[in-house]
């Protein structure tokens, strides 16, 4: 039964490429064009392969980022590489070839690990397999945001550092950014301006809480040894009811490198959630 079907789909396909024969070039452009468009990969993979074997149908950029979208559809991904690297592309076309570029290398990477990719393991496929020129206007972009668009932002920053969401969205509309990326940018941008000696009046109004946190009254306790307390480096008193008063400081423990370095790590990733 199978073999009968496939005997009728290549009597089919003979029929189609008889008939592709007396297509002209713009013909097969526009059907290429069109079958991209509706995202009929199954008849658009018919209808190239009935296209006539001749540079004037091969060469046509319709033709080749077809071929480029079919072997996408269809994990042929080294096919697709090859399309990309060695064929000059429309600038308007850059974005999508660009999206199944990165798409195809995650793919790739994906199978091999057996699980997604996360956002950081995503950026370094990204760097370890750049854009071919292609694809490509040769701009450079910095996580993610074309030199084009940080410099509109930054000037807009050096006159307003707080936009209104009615500049948030024309700048999102002149960096090709969204809402989101542009508000993410003022905000990171103010927290990196903050003064430096701001951040350290933080840094030591948060400690000032946590050490007042140790001072109280004074024990009024038996005269006794106490363990818990270690030794005293108070002064003993009494006091009217002649009770014998203790007053005691706080004895810390001498920090290692150690505890220095949690210290540290707790502060930075406090930090790093607010930026």
């Amino acid at each position: 039964m199978s073999s009968g079907l496939d005997s009728h789909s290549n009597v089919e396909l003979q029929k189609h490429a008889s008939a592709v024969l007396g297509y002209t070039a713009d013909q097969v452009d526009c059907i290429c064009d069109a079958l991209v468009q509706s995202q009929d990969h199954e008849t658009l993979a018919k209808f190239l392969w009935s296209i006539p074997r001749s540079d004037l149908f091969l060469s046509s950029e319709s033709v080749v980022k077809a071929k480029a979208h079919v072997a996408f559809q269809q994990c042929r991904y080294r096919e697709l590489y090859s399309l990309l690297e060695t064929h000059e592309f429309d600038p308007d076309c850059h974005p999508i070839l660009q999206q199944m570029w990165h798409e195809a290398h995650y793919a790739e990477a994906e199978k091999v690990r057996g699980r997604p990719l996360g956002a950081v393991e995503k950026y370094r496929i990204r760097r370890k397999f750049p854009l071919p020129r292609t694809i490509w206007d040769g701009e450079e972009t910095v996580y993610c945001f074309k030199e084009k668009s940080r410099q509109i932002l930054r000037e807009w920053y050096d006159k307003n550092k707080y936009p209104t969401p009615q500049d948030k969205r024309l700048l999102a509309k002149r960096t090709e950014l969204t809402l989101v990326q542009v508000s993410n940018w003022f905000k990171n941008r103010r927290q990196r301006d903050k003064p430096q000696g701001e951040a350290e009046d933080n840094k030591g109004h948060v400690r000032s809480m946590s050490m007042d946190g140790w001072s109280g009254p004074s024990l009024h306790v038996p005269f006794m040894s106490n363990p818990y307390l270690g030794k005293t480096s108070g002064s003993e008193d009494s006091d009217s009811d002649g009770k014998t008063v203790i007053k005691t400081e706080p004895r810390y423990q001498e920090e290692t490198d150690s505890d220095s370095e949690a210290r540290q790590s707790d502060y930075f990733g406090d930090m790093a959630c607010h930026i």
